[in-house]
C-alpha cells in the first residue's frame, strides 16, 4: 500500500522526526492528516509466493485510487510536493472529474473484505507500507469518516481494528 497526500505542512523545525518520542511523531502526522486529503492510493495484492491475482484471466492486476476530494486549488497543501505530482503526470482536474470520492472509497473497502474488520482473510495478512503512519492515518480518517483520535494508543486500536497487526514499513 502507498499514499500520495499533499505533502507535510506542519512539523517541529528544531527536532528531527528520528529524534522524535512516538507520540509527538503522532501528534504531527495526526495534525497533517487531519488538515488534508487524500490524493492517491495504491493498493498491490498478492499471495504467501508473491504471485498476483489474475481473476483467471492473462493479466495480473494491482490497484491505484483517485480521488475526487482534493481540490489543488482550494485545500491545504505543500507545494512543493504539488508541484512534483504534477511532474510526475497526476492530473488534478481529472481526478476532480473522474475519481473516486472517500465516502465511496470507504464503503467499497470495507465490502471488499480486504478489511481486517472483516476477518474474511484473516489475521495472517500482512501490510507492507512506505511511511506507514501517514498511509495508515489516511485510511483510518477514510474509513472512520472522522479526524483521528486524540492520542497514539486510540489510533493504533483503530490500525487494528481496520488492517491488522502485521505492517512492514519499508521506510
Amino acid at each position: 500500500m502507498d499514499t500520495e497526500f499533499p505533502g507535510v505542512i506542519y512539523h517541529y523545525p528544531e527536532l528531527r522526526r528520528s529524534s522524535l518520542f512516538p507520540c509527538q511523531n503522532y501528534s504531527i502526522v495526526k495534525k497533517n492528516v487531519n488538515a488534508m486529503k487524500l490524493i492517491q492510493l495504491g493498493l498491490t495484492l498478492f499471495d504467501p509466493q508473491g504471485n498476483l491475482p489474475d481473476f483467471g484471466t492473462e493479466f495480473c492486476f494491482v490497484w491505484k485510487f483517485n480521488f475526487m476530494d482534493f481540490g489543488v486549488d482550494e485545500d491545504l497543501q505543500n507545494p512543493k510536493s504539488i508541484a512534483l505530482f504534477k511532474r510526475q503526470g497526476i492530473d488534478f482536474f481529472i481526478n476532480k472529474l473522474i475519481g473516486i470520492s472517500f465516502a465511496d472509497y470507504a464503503f467499497l473497502f470495507m465490502a471488499s473484505r480486504i478489511s481486517i474488520a472483516t476477518r474474511w482473510l484473516g489475521r495472517n495478512r500482512t501490510w507492507i507500507t512506505f511511511h506507514s503512519t501517514y498511509d495508515f492515518g489516511f485510511l483510518v480518517k477514510m474509513l472512520s469518516q472522522q479526524n483521528l483520535p486524540h492520542d497514539l494508543s486510540q489510533f493504533m486500536q483503530l490500525v487494528r481494528m481496520y488492517f491488522s497487526i502485521k505492517v512492514l514499513d519499508i521506510k
